[in-house]
């Protein structure tokens, strides 16, 4: 019988690759194996234990995300002889190591250049057919006019056919490539088809912190990283990208297990990522781990575990999803009903709810626009500014932390240097000039300071109007007051959004609507989580909500709601009326109630 020591050396040999972009991150994990493979070696004269193996042939050094898909492969001959010389390498050692070595370089060498000249005389073929459907006369005689589609097609060919050529010369001349290369390094892998498994913990990094030169390559490289919309809100996490990488490198069939951002499963710039998802693969686990005290790290996102086969489920197969990492957990999610919209990774009743609910009603951004608060882009300048100034330009500034159900508490005050259609005033008055003209430096360097005074704010739409609603964009629960006649001189700042409504009913009942226990149940199911049992009610989350024509201006729920701001809630009232008008079954109420207490005690 094999020992431990050995089948692990076997599967070091055959069946274990990684690439990471961190010099670092390759050699600790070569300890990390070489440790894995002492551990289990017989105790005894050091001479008698084999020298450990070679694994900088297995764990590499390498962007995984540059490469360009240029498709394709090499022959099976090659393939098997790379995949040889590198098991041959793995176990070498002394001067016979040094010679494997470099055969192997040269052999991987001498793939890429292959892969690379095959990729160029595939553009060059292409732009050859582009360039001849234009060429070729019309059925008048008449030269072929190019399309915009084929304009955008003929440059993205030539680009790709200038980015071949120039890795060609870099391996020339360096002999290496400005990415990892996987089917020449690991062609022996790819020539069967790709990995059997892929494991991975990508970086979790926002689109703003990444070069614009990045971004960029993304956007073209990347479908699912494409987004939903114009803006840094719209661009995915980089660990989007690792996704579908992922999926490119699994075999048919391989699965693919990694470790994302849990606001995959919610929020809009992964809308491409879920569809495809949910179309192209199997899902076996979604395990959203935010209540999980096992899975708490020092960071402000929390973690899923996807789990998937590089395969797509049959349509009308009834295939469900585990939704917990423990394997006796039963599968609850149907496959079918996941698409790109947020997936609610809750009790199968839970889901279904919310998908009859958004199906029978119109969602509330078809009435009210969500708007963030005013931006300063300087906090320390506009907000309790001192000296006191003239205070005509000071309002009482609302942050999401000041607000409480159906009770807006603004604890700071705002330099508001604008008029009533919130354009900048012309000019301060002295003693505001002069607090300003101290900060115009970094009042100028702000990022949206183009074209403006110095005291001028942004986003100033969300602190106008007399009839608004406001509510808190991070927060363990909606949470939401009407804003009107007292409060009507308040300014929401950026932790907060706003809806204007007409009048003062339709702002009452909207407040009452949001803060209903239904309402806050369905909007916790696809906000995204977020540090210390917190969840975000962005734009999209909200807009999403149910909101029947017969609950705008309701005038039960505006009374509700007034006499809650006059401090006397009746929550049970509020409930059941909004239940009422979304026809809901008692039995559906206890399961939004039951969400409802789960995300209390998170």
């Amino acid at each position: 019988m094999r020992s431990q020591a050995g089948l692990k050396r076997q599967i070091l040999a055959t069946s274990l690759f990684g690439v990471d972009r961190n010099a670092m991150a390759v050699r600790l994990t070569e300890l990390r194996l070489w440790l894995a493979v002492v551990a289990e070696e017989p105790d005894g004269a050091g001479a008698s234990v084999a020298p450990l193996p070679n694994l900088d042939c297995l764990v590499r050094q390498g962007d995984s995300l540059s490469a360009p898909p240029f498709g394709g492969g090499i022959s099976l001959d090659v393939a098997k002889k790379i995949g040889a010389l590198r098991r041959q390498t793995v176990g070498a050692s002394g001067t016979a190591k040094r010679a494997l070595v470099k055969e192997l370089a040269r052999a991987e060498t001498a793939a890429a250049n292959a892969l690379l000249g095959a990729a160029e005389a595939r553009a060059d073929r292409a732009i050859r057919e582009v360039l001849a459907g234009v060429r070729a006369p019309t059925l008048f005689g008449e030269r072929s006019q190019v399309s915009a589609a084929g304009r955008s097609r003929l440059g993205a060919l030539r680009a790709e056919r200038r980015s071949t050529r120039a890795a060609r010369r870099r391996l020339a001349h360096d002999g290496e490539l400005p990415w990892f290369d996987y089917p020449s390094q690991y062609a022996d892998v790819f020539a069967r088809g790709g990995f059997d498994i892929v494991l991975g913990n990508p970086p979790w990094v926002r689109a703003e912190a990444l070069p614009h030169r990045v971004r960029e390559h993304l956007a073209a490289r990347y479908r699912w990283w494409r987004g939903s919309g114009r803006g840094f809100a719209h661009r995915p996490d980089l660990a989007v990208a690792f996704a579908e990488r992922a999926h490119e490198l699994a075999a048919p069939d391989g699965v693919v297990a990694l470790v994302l951002p849990a606001k995959v499963v919610t929020a809009g710039y992964a809308t491409a990522a879920r569809a495809a998802l949910a179309r192209e693969t199997h899902l076996h686990v979604v395990a959203d781990l935010a209540g999980d005290p096992d899975a708490a790290f020092d960071a402000t996102t929390y973690p899923l575990v996807l789990v998937t086969s590089k395969r797509a489920v049959p349509p009308g197969e009834r295939h469900l999803v585990r939704t917990e990492l423990d394997p006796a957990a039963p599968p609850c999610i149907s496959q079918a009903a996941l698409g790109g919209a947020p997936w609610i990774l809750r009790s199968r009743g839970a889901a279904e709810l919310a998908q009859r609910l958004a199906t029978a009603w119109p969602p509330l951004s078809q009435r009210f626009t969500a708007r963030l608060g005013v931006k300063t882009g300087a906090d320390a300048v506009f907000l309790d500014p001192t000296p006191p100034i003239e205070p005509a330009l000071l309002r009482p500034a609302l942050r999401g932390r000041d607000l409480k159900p159906f009770a807006p508490m603004p604890r700071r005050r705002l330099l508001w240097a604008h008029d009533e259609a919130g354009r900048p005033l012309r000019r301060l008055p002295p003693v505001a000039a002069a607090y300003v003209e101290q900060h115009a430096v970094r009042l100028r360097a702000r990022t949206d300071a183009h074209g403006v005074p110095p005291w001028a704010v942004f986003r100033t739409a969300g602190a106008l109007g007399p009839h608004r609603v406001v509510w808190a964009d991070l927060s363990r629960t909606l949470t939401a007051a009407a804003l009107f006649a007292a409060t009507a001189d308040i300014i929401p700042l950026n932790t907060c959004y706003v809806a204007i409504a007409a009048c003062a009913n339709e702002a009452l009942s909207l407040a009452a609507w949001l803060n209903s226990t239904p309402v806050r149940a369905l909007a916790r199911l696809t906000g995204s989580p977020a540090a210390g049992g917190f969840a975000r009610h962005g734009a999209a989350t909200v807009g999403s909500l149910p909101l029947p024509a017969a609950a705008i201006g309701d005038r039960v729920l505006a009374e509700l709601a007034r006499a809650a701001q006059a401090g006397t809630v009746d929550q049970q009232q509020i409930d059941t009326r909004v239940a009422e008008l979304l026809a809901l079954a008692p039995a559906e109420c206890e399961i939004l109630a039951s969400n409802a207490r789960a995300d209390d005690r998170r």
